[in-house]
């Protein structure tokens, strides 16, 4: 079956009565329309105008869904309704890290200890803002040296409690595959495969992945989506 998520969207496709994505029988035509996908001739010629269905939930995430029975699959694909676009100027590729900073996991997926970590997490923080503010006043060499070997000091004590790639582990110990993501000047995606009877779990990790996300390791990543715009954007032709 294949699933997709808008801000949410989320985009299907597996089995259809191996899922359950059928909307409820309570829920009203209001709530949960349906409706064909599309009215392309190319599409109409394959039939998937009768196939396709779309609903949204009470708390409005909304999904496309295509049933096709050729393989135990599913294909999901969470499209977020936000990406370069929305940005404040001045303060681009927030986007781009929030997309990298979902795999970092939640409080209870990526930590050895969360009731040590947090603590450590907002110590990065406040070393990173005391840091930025020595620099804007000048404070000279050796001050800003200072804080720098300590807000690198209190992001290695942090980093010792991480457990590294546990989202993606996690799901691909599961049987999924291609689980990756993409950010554009309107939209971030993220999508991937497994077994359609491991759908529940990542219904569950997809939900608290965005629910109650953990932005470890932020100014590593930060770095990470730094060196891809140099790649990608100031040292590609083609890229401004």
């Amino acid at each position: 079956m294949a699933a997709a998520v808008t801000a949410g969207t989320v985009l299907c496709d597996a089995p259809a009565r191996a899922v359950g994505l059928a909307p409820p029988p309570t829920a009203s035509t209001d709530t949960i329309p349906q409706r064909n996908a599309t009215t392309s001739s190319g599409s109409s010629q394959l039939g998937l105008e009768s196939r396709v269905s779309e609903f949204t939930l009470p708390n409005g995430l909304h999904f496309i869904v295509l049933p096709r029975h050729t393989a135990p699959v599913v294909a999901v694909h969470t499209y977020a309704d936000v990406g370069a676009f929305d940005e404040v100027d001045g303060q681009t590729g927030l986007a781009h890290l929030l997309e990298h900073m979902a795999f970092k996991g939640t409080p209870r997926i990526g930590t050895k200890d969360f009731s040590r970590e947090a603590p450590l997490l907002d110590a990065c923080d406040e070393a990173f803002y005391t840091l930025q503010a020595a620099k804007a006043n000048q404070d000279g060499f050796a001050a800003i040296a200072r804080l720098s070997e300590s807000f690198e000091r209190v992001q290695n004590t942090a980093e010792e409690l991480v457990v590294p790639n546990a989202f993606g582990s996690m799901l691909q110990r599961q049987g999924a595959v291609g689980l990756n993501a993409t950010t554009s000047h309107d939209a971030t995606r993220y999508f991937t495969s497994l077994p359609v009877n491991k759908l529940p779990l990542w219904f569950a990790m997809e939900g608290e992945r965005f629910q109650a996300p953990v932005f470890r390791s932020l100014y590593k990543e930060k770095r990470v989506v730094d060196e891809e715009r140099r790649l990608r954007v100031d040292n590609s032709p083609g890229g401004r």
